[in-house]
């Protein structure tokens, strides 16, 4: 690695590269996203939001967003094949945490971020259709090797 290039580029536009960019906004320390696939369209199935990642997202400015997509959770209740109750506890602030819980569609909270990361960011922050190809890594630190723009479908 030579230079002294201090840019930060994140490899991948998932939820935690995207968490990552708009933590780093935060702290005003400007990074591009770079992402393989050639559009981000909305897949996965509904996840579960514990009190101590809606607190990261909070301090992000994003729980407005959240309660628009979200459905707060206010406990788990767990029951058998007869459909009899087995257990049932409250969870996030409903059992007494500071942030709640929410039950969201993983494409929803996808949306939330990226619409979030290009706000703040601009859209040319955000690079589609773009695969690492290489890092280099030395007592120094690790840098990218190259990205590539990827012109096929692979």
């Amino acid at each position: 690695m030579t230079g002294n290039n201090k840019e930060i580029l994140i490899i991948g536009g998932g939820i935690g590269g995207l968490t990552l960019a708009l933590a780093l906004q935060a702290r005003d320390l400007f990074c591009q996203v770079y992402e393989a696939a050639p559009e981000f369209i909305p897949l996965g199935v509904g996840i579960n939001m514990l009190p101590h990642a809606i607190r990261v997202l909070t301090t992000l400015g994003l729980e407005p967003d959240l309660k628009a997509y979200g459905v707060e959770a206010r406990e788990f209740t767990y029951f058998n094949r007869y459909g009899q109750a087995i257990f049932a506890e409250p969870c996030g602030q409903f059992a007494g945490y500071s942030y709640p819980h929410f039950s969201i569609h993983r494409a929803d909270l996808h949306k939330v971020l990226i619409d979030a990361v290009i706000d703040r960011l601009g859209s040319g922050a955000v690079h589609l259709n773009h695969r690492c190809a290489g890092v280099e890594q030395d007592g120094a630190g690790a840098a990218l090797a190259r990205v590539t723009a990827d012109l096929g479908s692979g």
